[in-house]
């Protein structure tokens, strides 16, 4: 499309610790095309580069988990300015609610579901990083994914940071576009990333391979899901929606919690989905695939947390999950994703999604292909609650004539 023309081009001058854009209207685009920001947020959709470096190094023969390990720790492609780099490490162990000032109820569902910051995913990634704890003994292709697919979670994680940062500012009067929705601008950041697509238009068909971004995973398994809600187009439109409710005399806080709950519920649907498709790739027919179980594991984590605080029943049904795909299993019986599947199904209604919302599973067989009752339920669908367009318009192109900041990145192979 012809928004992505727009994509990367150079916005604050003054790098990643300037707000507001140069010229302010000028601003950068992300891998999309289609969600403006209002703030030059490039080097925050950098930290998806990091993403994607880890897993070069991972990918080499044999896997260079001490350079990998090292991008996590000490960043490498996205900097918060005077030298200092945003780590993937340091994003892992955030306390999101800053000690309790901002409602982050992803965040904190998380961490009373698995007892710590540390324990959500900073200690398994130092496991898996080093072979030890839960990834002594395990496979490369085990501690890859577990890698790979944890560092998305990571990021997943604190777009919710910056959401619940921006609720919390607008809350307290900083409306204008460098306070609350410069908050809202870096989850957009973090969630889509600003990696040119290698093929498509960043929005429609098949999703690139190279986005490496929370916004990439959840386009995948809209691909895996056909008849379900499209969540990375529906991300788009509720990431604008809380947006134009942030600024200044528009600021709406009812609408911007509604934009919020939409992208947690976006979150859980992909979360959900991973499980029920990577439980039945795990079990294979009877011959255990242990970097699916892997997969499967750090895909449902990645929203797991939320899913649990939204009902005491639900929490029980989590941990339900979680023990069908505890990191630990050498094998998986046939009826295993069966109880998954019927499992999160139970989980709809208190988490306030349908049947319809997640779909079926394109490969469903079996047990999968089993129709989903949600009793009746009615929700708003995500396309109805808290969405909008037209996209803001601060983002024409700059008269300066400046070039992308970045190209590229090569597609997963």
């Amino acid at each position: 499309m012809a928004a992505l023309s727009l994509l990367l081009l150079a916005g604050a001058i003054g790098g990643a610790g300037a707000a507001l854009c140069n010229p302010t209207d000028s601003c950068p685009k992300l891998s999309d095309g289609l969600y403006c920001p209002v703030n030059d947020v490039t080097e925050h959709g950098d930290i998806n580069r990091d993403v994607k470096l880890i897993k070069d190094h991972l990918g080499a023969t044999p896997p260079a988990y001490a350079a990998a390990k090292e991008v996590y720790e000490e960043g490498n492609h996205s900097s918060k300015g005077a030298g200092n780099m945003r780590t993937l490490k340091a994003l892992a162990l955030k306390d999101m609610t800053v000690s309790g000032k901002y409602t982050n109820t992803f965040y904190s569902g998380a961490v009373d579901m698995y007892g710590s910051t540390e324990a959500v995913w900073h200690n398994i990634m130092m496991d898996c990083f080093d072979g030890a704890g839960n990834c002594s003994g395990k496979s490369d292709k085990f501690r890859k994914y577990v890698l790979n697919k944890g560092a998305i979670g990571i990021v997943t994680a604190y777009v919710t940071y910056e959401m619940g940062a921006a609720v919390w500012k607008a809350a307290d009067g900083s409306t204008s576009d460098a306070g609350a929705p410069y908050a809202w601008d870096e989850a957009a950041a973090f969630y889509v990333g600003n990696i040119a697509p290698v093929i498509g238009d960043g929005v429609t068909g098949g999703a690139p391979g190279n986005l490496y971004s929370p916004y990439e995973f959840n386009w995948k398994r809209d691909a895996d899901f056909p008849d379900g809600t499209v969540t990375h187009t529906a991300a788009l439109t509720v990431l604008n929606y809380g947006l134009v409710h942030l600024r200044g005399s528009a600021y709406n806080d009812t609408k911007v919690l509604e934009a919020q709950q939409s992208m947690h519920k976006i979150f859980a649907i992909a979360a959900i989905r991973s499980a029920i498709k990577y439980s039945w790739k795990t079990y294979n027919d009877g011959s255990f695939k242990d970097y699916y179980l892997a997969e499967a594991w750090a895909y449902w984590r990645s929203a797991s947390g939320y899913i649990g605080q939204t009902s005491a029943a639900n929490k029980e049904r989590v941990k339900e999950v979680d023990m069908l795909l505890d990191l630990s299993l050498t094998n998986m019986s046939a009826t295993t994703p069966c109880t998954v599947k019927t499992t999160v199904e139970a989980m709809y209604q208190d988490l306030g999604i349908t049947c319809a919302m997640v779909g079926q599973w394109k490969d469903a067989q079996g047990c999968l292909a089993d129709a989903c009752s949600d009793n009746g339920v009615a929700v708003p669908a995500l396309g109805e609650l808290g969405a909008s367009t037209p996209y803001v318009d601060m983002c024409k192109p700059s008269d300066a004539g400046v070039a992308a900041r970045h190209g590229p990145t090569s597609a997963l192979a």
